[in-house]
């Protein structure tokens, strides 16, 4: 039989830096009838040259959202619209797969899965990026933290998408609970999707962290129990994987003082945008 037609969608704005190694371990899969969008918006950089010499179709978005509104889900959705696949997923551009994520998915959802979640590493130069891989790896199997990105597409399109009003993660949780509470089947891929995070700095950490703070009582207001659980900041991850954190020590350090810096940040933005829309 044919092998189902996977469709990866990426949303850009100037993400050469990252870019051609996500697209690399796309070609690079062990599973091979794969369509790869692009949905760029406005990238000046060599984005789009990136693109074409992948062999990606690129999708221009501009849909003239107001400043500052996070636009991860609207790129998602209308890159969903332009799919041709039976099965969708949602990859950033400093993801890079490992060599079997597509086929295990696949696999899954040809069993009895609707939707598959691929846990997340990280790597990338420096301590902060050491202490943001220790964080990623305490959230392997925490289903308020992790959510699903690849999809049957017509349980994505039955569900209607991700929620566009949502960012900073809302929009990925939402969608989560959406399938739980219609009753589809989520299953994990053992195989990772890696988090390039490159030269990491705690200044840039702070910066997304502040403006996904912005929409975080978004996803409160509409989730109010799950809302809670996702972003409150002492976890049971971290208490469950106490031994990592004993054998990484100076890791550790950095990594709380990242998040301690990460969660001032976003409650700053959360009561920046509090105050700005009374």
């Amino acid at each position: 039989m044919k092998k189902p037609l996977v469709s990866i969608i990426i949303p850009t704005r100037n993400s050469s830096i990252f870019l051609e190694n996500s697209l690399k371990s796309i070609r690079e899969q062990s599973y091979k009838n794969i369509e790869v969008l692009v949905v760029d918006g406005g990238s000046v950089d060599k984005t789009l040259f990136l693109a074409k010499k992948y062999k990606a179709k690129i999708h221009i978005f501009d849909p003239h959202l107001p400043s500052g509104v996070f636009d991860a889900p609207h790129k998602r959705n209308f890159g969903v619209k332009k799919a041709k696949g039976n099965f969708v997923y949602y990859v950033d551009a400093d993801m890079e797969l490992t060599k079997n994520v597509i086929e295990e998915a696949i696999k899954l959802c040809l069993l009895k899965y609707d939707a598959v979640i691929i846990p997340e590493d990280s790597f990338g130069v420096g301590i902060w990026a050491k202490a943001k891989n220790l964080e990623r790896r305490c959230y392997w199997g925490d289903n308020t933290i992790e959510a699903p990105r690849f999809f049957k597409k017509n349980v994505l399109e039955k569900l209607g998408g991700l929620d566009e009003n949502l960012g900073g993660g809302g929009d990925d949780w939402d969608l989560y609970q959406k399938l739980l509470e219609n009753g589809y089947k989520v299953s994990r891929t053992k195989s990772l999707v890696k988090h390039n995070e490159g030269n990491l700095k705690l200044t840039r950490l702070i910066k997304k962290r502040f403006m996904y703070g912005k929409d975080s009582f978004k996803y409160i207001v509409k989730r109010p129990k799950a809302g809670t659980r996702s972003y409150f900041p002492l976890r049971k991850a971290y208490f469950k994987n106490w031994r990592l954190f004993i054998r990484r020590p100076i890791d550790t350090g950095a990594f709380i003082t990242m998040r301690t810096a990460e969660y001032s940040a976003g409650l700053s933005g959360a009561m920046y945008s509090l105050l700005r829309n009374k």
